[in-house]
This record gives C-alpha cells, sequence and structure tokens, in this order.
C-alpha cells in the first residue's frame, strides 16, 4: 500500500506540473519508474520483474537522456518479450497456431525497414508495437478465461501501456490532427504509463495468496 501511495503522490506531482509548465517533470517521473523496478527486485515473479526493470532501462534511455532511441526501443521490446512469455506460460503446452501470431512482430520490423526512409529505428519500433498488440490482445482474452485477479490487473495495465504508446506516436507526429490533440497527447501518454505500470507490476501480487503465480 505504502508503495502505491507514494506513486498516487508521484503521478500527481507530475501531471500539475506537466498541466502547468511549472517545473521539469522528467525527473519525478523517471523516479516513479525507477522506484516500480526496485520493489519487483525479489523476483517473485521472474517475468514481471525483467519486464519493470528493462522499462526503467529504456526510460533512461527515452526520457532521461532522450537520445540513444533505438536502444530505448530495444529495451522496450524486451519488455514486450517477457509479457509474452508471461502470457505463453499460463497458456500450457503449445497448438502451433498461438506462436505463428509471432511472426507479425518479425514481419512489421522487415516491411517497415523496406520502406524508403525508415531504418533500424523504425524497424524495431514497428516489430515493438506489433507484438505490443499481439500481447494485449492475448492478455484481453485470457482475463476474459480465466477469473484470476492477477490477469485482470495485467490486462488493464497492459491496454493503459498501449494507451501511452499510441499517444508517443501522436506526439511525435505533430501534424496529424488540431494541436490540442498533440497538446493532449502530450500530457495524456504519461497520464496513461504510470497507471498502467502499477497494474501490471500489481498482477504480480495479487491480494488473494491462494492463486497461483506463475
Amino acid at each position: 500500500m505504502l508503495l502505491y501511495a507514494a506513486e498516487t503522490i508521484l503521478y500527481l506531482t507530475f501531471l500539475e506540473m506537466d498541466i502547468f509548465g511549472s517545473a521539469n517533470s522528467t525527473p519525478i517521473k523517471f523516479f516513479s519508474i525507477l522506484l516500480l523496478a526496485v520493489s519487483v527486485l525479489d523476483f517473485r515473479e521472474k517475468t514481471i520483474s525483467a519486464a519493470l526493470i528493462f522499462t526503467a532501462a529504456a526510460d533512461v534511455f527515452l526520457l532521461v537522456l532522450d537520445r540513444y532511441y533505438a536502444a530505448g526501443i530495444l529495451c522496450f521490446l524486451a519488455v514486450q518479450v517477457c509479457y509474452a512469455i508471461r502470457i505463453r506460460r499460463s497458456q500450457g503446452p503449445s497448438t502451433g497456431s498461438g506462436a505463428a501470431l509471432y511472426l507479425l512482430p518479425a514481419a512489421a520490423g522487415l516491411t517497415a525497414y523496406a520502406v524508403p526512409g525508415f531504418g533500424p529505428t523504425e524497424a524495431l519500433a514497428a516489430g515493438y508495437i506489433a507484438l505490443f498488440a499481439v500481447n494485449l490482445v492475448k492478455a484481453v482474452r485470457k482475463a476474459a478465461e480465466d477469473p484470476q485477479r492477477k490477469w485482470q490487473l495485467f490486462a488493464a495495465g497492459l491496454a493503459l501501456f498501449f494507451c501511452c504508446d499510441l499517444c508517443v506516436g501522436i506526439h511525435n507526429l505533430p501534424g496529424l490532427g488540431p494541436a490540442a490533440l498533440h497538446r493532449f497527447a502530450t500530457i495524456a501518454m504519461w497520464g496513461f504509463y504510470l497507471p498502467g505500470q502499477c497494474l501490471i507490476r500489481a498482477s504480480a501480487y495479487p491480494s488473494d495468496r491462494k492463486e497461483t503465480l506463475s
């Protein structure tokens, strides 16, 4: 409870900074993500621990340094690989057809790389968002089929995380839509991001101790 109380305070603090432009919110944002990563160093659920550590690493490049974007996207791609492993392990023996869906990220990356003017960074981004979309669909299906609370939390967290990435896309394409949409996306991406990460983290520590952790 103390962790989420602290995250709520940090969340409200950086939202106020972003909305009113009162100060640079980057240190507060990064600390909120770093705090989540540190909180899972017990590796109670290894895929979530690894994913949140990779998330913090990605934010070092994309948020703190604001450079080496390919490295940041690669870290986020590793995050989605962790989530894919988590979902796959929960489904039991492979049926073959499910695994085939993960060819989509590779195809998306190769297609993006073939587009004139696109390079490795864009290819990584395309592969990342494709894998993310596959994970989100699978997580929602898992939550619908499995009554365990951790899957509800996980699916909701991924959904908010995905909304964050949609806002990032709008933020990076200022000509897409009116200025008000761009302004909203700039603030909303972290408005979605931290709650999503908190829900994902919570899915590894369900309140019902009888639930089996994967």
